[in-house]
């Protein structure tokens, strides 16, 4: 995730983070962190083993969830006018809950929002699941292994297209995915959207992306150094998100070998909204008041990119400039939709289960069921 001057500083061992995690020791410089071993049924545990009891996992940071602001913090009396938290990553395409923060989308629906952004290894896929936060947003496919193991989170609608690529060094040899066979790829989070959407694309080049697989090396880095270490040569390749993505083909030593939007899994939504199923199951008028706002937040995009570059540029939600970040915003679709995310769902599930990141005895049927609401919205 990116990250500006208007953030906070980098949590250090012992601080307590928004979710309510403490962030734990970890072992000094990026090597160690990078080249941890993991065995497939530690790395699958830690996709989801949330659900369980809250523990965070991913890079380096381990702790507790405790609930905190999110809807099981809501009584019957006090739900009207309660507020809702959303946590997001500090990406480009975080604008639909921005603009709708910042036009008053929200507002005008009767809602009262706090928007919250993610802080080092926080895992906002617990922190959505146990309640502290009430909703975010991410490609689905990296939200399924924790519902499969019992987070408590639904999607509900599909907010645009775009956002992922994989980008490789101008000058060197790999022209296409096969060609990453045994080399490193470096990425900001094991969990990330990046590292679940373009392990189906690895797979399709015959190369198994399970990390203790040992056919592609997974190296995980802070956001900030990803496109660095691109250009000095300390991975083959990176997988992230905008504008940390972007970075190295604007500044021309980078070229995409894959996104979100090419190839045999392009898929028409990246980022859909996740919710606290709680608040889906027993405040579905407020959930629907949300992802309605949230959705217009979306469609507004369209057509105001420039506006929008300068809302999350000027007031600090995005890193970049506004030129850059107008130019990524024009390259995304603005199309929110409940049944087209819905009708893309069970396929997706299904190509995303020959990775092996789910149990391969899962029922595809039942875990977008599981996973799944339209909340009676049509759209």
């Amino acid at each position: 995730m990116s990250t500006s001057s208007g953030t906070p500083p980098t949590p250090k061992t012992g601080d307590l983070l928004p979710s309510g995690a403490v962030v734990q020791a970890t072992s000094t410089g990026q090597e160690t962190r990078a080249n941890r071993s993991l065995s497939r049924r530690g790395f699958l545990t830690g996709l989801g083993l949330a659900a369980a009891g809250g523990l965070i996992v991913g890079g380096t940071a381990g702790g507790l969830i405790g609930h905190g602001l999110g809807a099981k913090q809501a009584s019957a009396a006090g739900a009207k006018n309660r507020t809702l938290s959303l946590i997001y990553g500090g990406d480009v395409c975080d604008a639909p809950a921005i603009v709708a923060k910042e036009k008053g989308f929200f507002e005008q629906a009767g809602l009262n929002v706090t928007l919250h952004k993610s802080v080092g290894d926080e895992d906002i896929k617990a922190a959505v699941g146990s309640g502290t936060y009430d909703a975010s947003s991410g490609i689905f496919y990296s939200w399924l292994k924790p519902v499969e193991q019992g987070q408590n989170v639904k999607f509900v609608a599909g907010l645009h297209s775009g956002c992922l690529r994989l980008v490789v060094p101008n000058n060197g040899s790999i022209t296409q995915l096969s060609q990453l066979k045994n080399r490193k790829i470096g990425i900001p989070s094991l969990q990330s959207s990046a590292t679940m959407f373009f392990s189906m694309d690895l797979l399709d080049a015959g190369i198994n992306p399970l990390p203790d697989a040992g056919q592609v090396s997974w190296k995980v880095l802070d956001s900030s150094l990803l496109a660095d270490a691109l250009k000095n040569g300390q991975v083959d390749a990176i997988a992230t998100s905008d504008p940390i993505a972007y970075e190295p083909l604007l500044k021309g030593y980078g070229k995409e070998l894959a996104s979100n939007m090419t190839g045999t899994n392009a898929q028409q939504f990246c980022c859909c909204t996740a919710l606290n199923g709680d608040l889906v199951s027993k405040e579905p008028d407020l959930a629907r008041k949300l992802i309605t706002a949230w959705a217009d937040g979306s469609r507004y995009v369209a057509g105001h990119e420039e506006e929008v570059a300068h809302l999350e540029v000027d007031k600090k939600y995005v890193a970049g400039d506004v030129e850059t970040v107008t130019t990524l915003l024009k390259s995304y679709a603005w199309k929110p939709s409940v049944v087209n995310l819905k009708s893309s769902l069970l396929p997706g599930i299904k190509k995303f289960q020959q990775t092996g990141y789910l149990d391969p005895g899962a029922n595809p049927d039942e875990l977008a069921d599981k996973a799944f609401t339209t909340l009676g919205l049509t759209w």
